[in-house]
């Protein structure tokens, strides 16, 4: 006896459409960490996900039987599922477990991270400074958010390259090498 696969569906306004014709595209990146020995904020852990999702929806005035514009909006959403007809672009969201292991508040830090392809060539570096407080010996989860070109990146590398503490001071390393594997 055959059992019956029904698709799961998700019905949008009058039609219903199976779910993974409109889901977008997921996939986790490799992540890895480095740390400076003398460090004062550590990275303990780094989570990353990219998803390739469309453009918005359009819009078009709604036009009335007498010829006339009217002031309201009808939206729809255009070609979600047809692949190749509209240019997706990528969103890269992830998470960093951040632990401070000093005797002073963070107020800022400076993340380096790399960015690799599959092969492990190196696609691009960027350096960027969060404002964020993080009091002494406490640990945070740092979400964030970023749009990507292309779907290339496959690894990162995440390193904090500077930290700013409250009371004014920087730690930064006295001299920036890390070894990426």
């Amino acid at each position: 006896m055959k059992a019956n696969v029904v698709a799961p569906l998700l019905l949008v306004g009058c039609v219903a459409l199976p779910t993974a014709e409109v889901m977008a595209v997921q996939r986790d990146v490799r992540t890895r960490t480095a740390n400076y020995e003398e460090a004062p904020v550590l990275l303990q852990d780094a989570r990353v996900r990219l998803t390739q999702t469309y453009s918005a929806p359009s819009q078009f005035p709604l036009v009335l039987s007498d010829g006339t514009d009217v002031r309201i909006q009808r939206s729809r959403v255009r070609h979600l599922n047809r692949l190749n007809q509209q240019v997706p672009t990528y969103q890269l969201q992830g998470q960093l477990e951040l632990r401070n292991t000093s005797r002073k508040t963070v107020a800022m830090l400076q993340i380096t991270t790399v960015f690799f392809n599959g092969f492990h060539e190196r696609l691009s570096m960027e350096q960027e400074s969060i404002l964020h407080t993080l009091p002494p010996k406490q640990t945070k989860m740092l979400s964030w958010a970023k749009s990507l070109p292309d779907e290339e990146t496959f690894e990162m590398f995440f390193i904090i390259s500077a930290v700013r503490f409250s009371d004014g001071t920087v730690w930064s390393p006295e001299e920036e090498l890390i070894v990426l594997p």
